[in-house]
């Protein structure tokens, strides 16, 4: 499958990167590109392939809402979808861009969710309600302040997982931070993975009664967890495809 091609252009080196860092750690395929002023964002836009501009309201040579007229007019790349990143308290400059024909916006400071959510209105491939999540057979243990719990998976994706576990010995409380180790049936494994409990429910539905079903959120995983965990779940949507 391509990777979605995203342009971030903005001043600020660091929102550019903290933006990039985010996205790729977020999202399965991805490959993001920065520029740091207009006109490197148009020459990047001309050479191709972009699906999304993500922009900040004020850049060295010109404001965001000039980059997205430049692109509305252009008769190559008029339909690119085009978020803008505004500052706080620039109503001005939102009205312009709305004008120009803004996909959306949001204002700084943001974070990747936040972003995320936006992305998904204007292009469905960031939406991971609905895309990057895969049943799979494997196995899991989370580990908390109260011991460990060994189970089952039910599905995984880079933004978290759902595993059942028994409901005899002890278990992790809603909202308590876990680590978790997954080993997959096809041989593939990664351990330490950092999460909290997002979800608990009862699994009668699922398998029997001696079962909890838990929902976990990944947060604050390392470059190489993150890497390991696309890993496993690009092995698995080779698998599907």
């Amino acid at each position: 499958m391509t990777p979605v091609k995203v342009l971030v252009a903005d001043g600020t080196p660091s929102l550019r990167e903290c933006t990039r860092e985010g996205l790729e750690k977020s999202c399965l395929r991805i490959e993001v590109h920065e520029a740091g002023s207009g006109r490197e964002a148009r020459a990047k836009l001309e050479s191709g392939g972009f699906d999304l501009v993500l922009c900040g309201g004020e850049m060295p040579d010109m404001k965001g809402h000039e980059l997205l007229q430049w692109i509305r007019n252009h008769p190559v790349l008029k339909d690119i979808p085009f978020i803008l990143l505004a500052e706080k308290g620039d109503r001005d400059e939102v009205v312009r861009a709305i004008h120009a024909g803004v996909n959306g916006y949001v204002v700084k400071p943001f974070t990747i969710e936040a972003l995320l959510q936006k992305m998904a209105g204007v292009d469905d491939r960031f939406d991971r309600r609905r895309s990057g999540r895969f049943e799979m057979n494997g196995e899991v243990t989370f580990h908390f302040e109260g011991g460990a719990a060994r189970g089952v998976l039910v599905d995984l994706s880079t933004g978290g997982v759902l595993a059942l576990l028994a409901s005899r010995g002890p278990l992790p409380r809603i909202l308590e931070r876990v680590l978790i180790d997954i080993r997959l049936d096809n041989g593939l494994s990664t351990a330490g993975l950092k999460g909290f409990i997002i979800r608990i429910q009862a699994a009668e539905a699922f398998q029997s009664s001696d079962q909890v079903k838990f929902a976990v959120k990944f947060q604050e995983n390392d470059e190489g967890q993150v890497r390991e965990l696309k890993h496993l779940v690009r092995s698995l949507s080779e698998i599907v495809s």
